[in-house]
């Protein structure tokens, strides 16, 4: 079973189609602050396959343990997070709490099951302006935004 936090979103919705295309269990962790869960009736629909639905918020260790416990996951695709980096520029804080503090409760609660297999989805965003292309994980930090 894997739990797919930000199921609801973009990324988190097709990787969900592609992970119960692969066979996989799949339960969706999402508050649907900025995603419908709509888009997971479409992802049932277009796999013929069901997926588990749990409204949550990644800053609430307490639903973390619980959606982790009653899954039975046995790893976890970090998707949920803001992400506009205009917004992330004029809230940075909220984009902190939700993004930063949100792994970390995410971490917590995964500590807390003995759950230790993550796939964490990040953003060329942290590199800021290339100095080189292609990008690859060597190339230097430099953020531009909180996002």
């Amino acid at each position: 079973m894997i739990l797919v936090t930000g199921g609801a979103g973009y990324i988190g919705s097709h990787t969900c189609v592609e992970l119960l295309h692969a066979g996989c269990d799949v339960t969706v962790f999402d508050n649907f602050s900025n995603s419908h869960p709509e888009s997971l009736a479409r992802v049932q629909r277009i796999t013929g396959k069901s997926l588990r639905r749990i409204r949550g918020d990644c800053r609430d260790r307490a639903a973390l343990v619980g959606a982790i416990r009653e899954s039975g996951a046995t790893a976890v695709i970090h998707f949920a997070g803001l992400k506009a980096v205009g917004e992330s520029v004029q809230q940075p804080l909220a984009y902190y709490d939700n993004n930063v503090v949100g792994s970390l409760r995410l971490l917590e609660a995964m500590g807390e099951c003995g759950l230790k297999q993550l796939v964490f989805s990040s953003s060329a965003t942290v590199y800021g302006d290339p100095q080189r292309l292609p990008l690859t994980e060597e190339h230097p930090l430099s953020a531009t935004n909180p996002y």
